[in-house]
């Protein structure tokens, strides 16, 4: 797990909830409430709920889908030696590599010379850049985005 500090929009978030929190419980619950409790307490009840609540959105981070979403990449060109392993370990120096697939004939189990990468859509991009026409057990490599598979409709 990697630990990140929270930026400065997410604290005046926390800070916001707390206080609208606060002023909720300052002026909503001694209308509910059977007992007479001190405001000065139900204020401070409010910022501590609202403080409890920013911590928990920090440790449940949502990212934005684009900035996880899978990018699958098509490599061609490749060496019929290649080794998915030896890919992934090329691949790997522009960021995370999710999964590696070279494609074999059906028939004779033999590479058909080329494969997929998957990363994320950042990652997949600087390496797309950085690997296309690169020589990798001496050939050049074609490094494009994978297009979608075509339907049999």
């Amino acid at each position: 797990m990697k630990f990140e500090f929270p930026t400065l929009k997410t604290i005046i978030q926390i800070i916001l909830i707390s206080l609208i929190l606060a002023v909720v419980a300052y002026f909503a619950f001694p209308l509910f409430a059977l007992e007479q409790v001190p405001a000065q307490r139900l204020f401070t009840y409010g910022i501590l709920a609202g403080a409890l609540l920013g911590m928990l959105l920090i440790s449940t981070r949502i990212y934005p889908a684009s900035s996880t979403r899978v990018e699958s990449i098509f490599v061609g060109n490749l060496a019929f030696k290649a080794s998915p392993n030896a890919l992934r370990k090329l691949f790997e120096e522009y960021g995370d590599v999710h999964a590696v697939r070279l494609m074999t004939d059906r028939a004779t189990r033999r590479p058909r010379g080329f494969g997929f990468v998957e990363m994320k859509r950042k990652d997949a991009k600087n390496a797309i850049r950085a690997l296309d026409g690169t020589e990798f057990y001496g050939r050049e490599l074609k490094v494009n985005v994978a297009n979608e598979r075509k339907s049999d409709d």
